[in-house]
Parts: structure tokens; sequence; C-alpha cells
């Protein structure tokens, strides 16, 4: 995992959220950056999962559909509502 794990530790579990910026290279090219949203999850202060969520310059109902989505599934992991 990559993204905040240098986070403070709090009990139970809380989930993180931040734009983030990643190159991506394919062979000797240049690469690319793009943004996206970082969601971390923690338990007892301890990263368990990170999903990342690219957007793009003029998202579409979809991407902000699917946003959306993942954002409610990290909170109903956070009051516990699934594992």
């Amino acid at each position: 995992m990559n993204g905040t794990d240098h986070c403070p530790r709090r009990p139970g579990r809380w989930v993180g959220v931040r734009l983030q910026h990643r190159h991506v290279r394919v062979d000797e090219s240049p690469g690319v950056s793009y943004q996206g949203i970082l969601i971390s999850s923690y338990a007892d202060g301890t990263l368990v999962a990170e999903q990342w969520v690219p957007l793009g310059a003029d998202p579409s109902e979809e991407d902000d559909e699917a946003l959306i989505g993942q954002l409610r599934e990290a909170l109903r992991w956070q009051s516990g509502a699934v594992d």
C-alpha cells in the first residue's frame, strides 16, 4: 500500500480520502501523470485497504457514480455494516 500509512493511530475503523497524483510509464515511454482519489481504510490505526479512483479532466456521470459507490462502500465498512 502506498498512500497514507503514516497517519496517526486511532481506535476503531476509519476512512481517509485524499487527492493523489500517479505517474505511469510503459516500457521506455516518458509516461503520463494523472490524478485520482485515494480512499484508505484503517482498522485500529493500521492501513488495511486502499482504493484509487482516477479522475478525468471531464468526468462523466458514470465516473461520478463510480466514485460515489466507492465512497459509500468505504463509509459502510467504517460503520461496521460490512466486513
